[in-house]
């Protein structure tokens, strides 16, 4: 159909992938799988009880639809209706699956108008539509004020959890609540990505003002190959057993790191992390080899180091300390065996 062919023509024009806009996409977060993508910011795809639904007019949007004149702009008017009714989201109409609706349409509101005949709308016609629904829903598209304020969300979420598939959540949970209609997926991405560099760089930053060159060099034997085995490895595996000489290898331990322990519960109301950033970024040291750790930039390797030497060793900790090991409860607790945290992705 000539209709959908130059809509898809202009659509494959407008999305020519340049070589930078590549490149971004390939720095860009995966949060969301293919199938996620595309069921959330895809067009819909309906069967004949979905058309009925979506495609059936109450009295308000038949006197909206009145506003226009032909029955190429009016039919493209309810197939727009539909698609935000099932998405809370606009579309453009060159698919397989529209041009069936397009067909429903003309069937039931236009007396089977010959779809050969119908054209495409201009840009004018197509955002007056989208205005329209969008007042008749009480939403209001993402603009420059609204990705302010989602960016802010973001940063806000990013505090609160590290998890990138969290931030998002939180993000479309305020699209929702706020009646704004989503960015597309990608800009979202830009977001979520922007807020956990954000929150990475607000971290480590306090690492660096705060750790002394003695801290340093304690974190940096971490990372440290010591008689054929890094010692972060040794401080994230558990005892074998509780044999006297486990227990007594703990005790070592524990002593080894006392200090630098109270010095991050110091440091921990500084850097205002929640129980679950705390377990997210435990497990990120869990699930990530040394080398990995030592690609990351210093302060937050240390971050990371510092996280795991807190999260995993409180029977040890409380063994130094007779108060609660920090005023957020729950926060020191041992790692549970399995799989990392949700949201942990190998990238190398």
């Amino acid at each position: 159909m000539y209709f959908f062919k130059l809509i898809a023509v202009k659509i494959k024009k407008q999305n020519q992938p340049g070589k930078t806009r590549a490149v971004q996409a390939q720095k860009r977060l995966k949060i969301l799988s293919e199938d996620e993508v595309e069921s959330l910011f895809g067009p819909p795809r309906f069967g004949h009880e979905e058309r009925t639904e979506y495609f059936s007019l109450s009295h308000p949007e038949k006197q909206l639809l009145r506003k226009f004149r032909s029955v190429t702009s009016r039919a493209c008017f309810v197939l727009q209706l539909g698609y935000f009714k099932a998405k809370r989201q606009f579309f453009s109409f060159h698919t397989p699956e529209a041009e069936e609706d397009l067909r429903y349409v003309l069937e039931q509101h236009f007396n089977s108008e010959n779809i050969a005949e119908i054209s495409f709308v201009d840009r004018d016609t197509r955002l007056r539509q989208q205005y329209i629904i969008l007042d008749l829903f009480g939403y209001r598209n993402c603009n420059a004020p609204e990705r302010r304020r989602l960016e802010e969300k973001a940063r806000q979420a990013a505090t609160v959890c590290g998890k990138p598939l969290y931030v998002f959540g939180e993000l479309t949970r305020f699209l929702e609540e706020e009646r704004i209609v989503a960015p597309e997926y990608s800009s979202l991405q830009d977001m979520v990505g922007a807020a956990l560099t954000f929150e990475q760089n607000r971290l480590a930053e306090i690492m660096r003002r705060r750790l002394t060159p003695s801290d340093r060099e304690a974190l940096r034997e971490l990372l440290h190959d010591s008689e054929g085995l890094h010692e972060i490895t040794r401080l994230k595996r558990d005892p074998r057993d509780f044999t006297y000489s486990e227990i007594k290898r703990e005790v070592a331990r524990g002593e080894k790191i006392r200090d630098f322990y109270r010095l991050i519960q110091k440091l921990l109301p500084e850097l205002n992390v929640s129980n679950e950033s705390v377990r997210y970024y435990a497990s990120l040291v869990l699930y990530y080899s040394v080398y990995r750790l030592k690609r990351f930039d210093e302060d937050t390797a240390f971050l990371l180091s510092a996280v795991l030497r807190v999260s995993p060793v409180s029977a040890v900790s409380r063994h130094y300390d007779q108060q609660p090991p920090s005023p957020r409860p729950g926060i020191f607790r041992r790692r549970q065996k399995g799989r990392p945290a949700a949201g942990v992705r190998a990238s190398g």
